[in-house]
């Protein structure tokens, strides 16, 4: 079996090409960039599973953005479906976001409408109805919605959480409920899906809810370190910075409700919290 995936510099496609190197022994790997016209390159005749990550994600969005968010998320991955489909690819595998669900606070279930408020989330929900539109017997679609993907030395919040657990001796006591995805649980419902050939909407989580004190209470534990955590803190925290962007990254609650998540008997869930927040701190 051959297998390409994109987005070759990306901290996912990475790890993910090193987790299924182990799992497909005899299958062949390939990472590839399809920017700057790269697309008319490649080579798909070959591939049998095509895993498409490259995207435009941590760009400021701007009004004169949004173009170039539909051009690389949308315009793009429909361009790339639609060469993997006609040279036989047959499962196409396409990472997309939570954020096609916009400004939600709270539980994401299945009655949950779609919604994206950003440039970044509307591009790629509009790429999911584009190639979802291919998707026939031939040419399976799996499109996958993660949340907040962690893992040894990953980039972005929670790097920056993992530094201030490691320096701060107080820290806010919030009760808050998020759906996390460890990267090896991630890595494994990929192989999964591989496996069974699978075609649909996903949304993997860890097993657990993470709660953002305890991630910290973790961290600094694996480190050796005791933060004290104050409810106090908490509540002047939430009144001096109210219901901006940060404090409901941090902070808020958004959680796929459990049976959103569920996949055969879950056993891709195969390191729990405390598990994930050792590997993730000792490498």
């Amino acid at each position: 079996m051959n297998i390409l995936i994109t987005g070759e510099t990306g901290y996912i496609a990475k790890s993910l090409k090193a987790y299924l190197t182990l799992k497909f022994a005899e299958s062949s790997f390939f990472l590839k960039s399809i920017r700057n016209n790269a697309i008319n390159n490649l080579y798909l005749n070959e591939v049998d599973v095509l895993i498409h990550l490259a995207a435009l994600v941590h760009k400021k969005e701007t009004p004169d953005s949004e173009g170039l968010y539909y051009q690389v998320n949308t315009e793009l991955t429909y361009q790339l479906a639609m060469k993997a489909k006609s040279a036989g690819v047959k499962q196409f595998i396409f990472f997309s976001t939570m954020a096609v669900y916009g400004d939600v606070q709270g539980k994401i279930n299945h009655q949950t409408k779609t919604n994206p408020v950003t440039f970044y989330g509307k591009s790629k929900l509009a790429a999911e109805k584009k190639i979802l539109e291919l998707q026939d017997e031939h040419f399976q679609v799996a499109i996958v919605r993660p949340p907040m993907v962690y893992g040894p030395k990953c980039p972005g919040n929670y790097s920056l959480l993992s530094k201030l657990s490691r320096k701060t001796f107080v820290f806010p006591k919030v009760e808050n409920k998020r759906s996390m995805l460890f990267i090896n649980n991630l890595n494994e419902f990929i192989f999964q899906l591989i496996q069974h050939k699978e075609s649909g909407i996903f949304h993997p989580q860890d097993p657990q809810y993470i709660n953002t004190s305890s991630m910290v209470r973790e961290i600094s534990k694996v480190h050796g370190k005791s933060v004290y955590f104050n409810k106090l803190v908490g509540r002047v925290l939430k009144l001096l910075i109210g219901n901006k962007m940060i404090y409901k990254k941090v902070f808020g609650d958004l959680y796929y409700e459990r049976d959103l998540s569920s996949y055969k008997d879950n056993s891709y869930q195969k390191f729990n919290f405390e598990q994930a927040i050792a590997v993730t701190e000792r490498e």
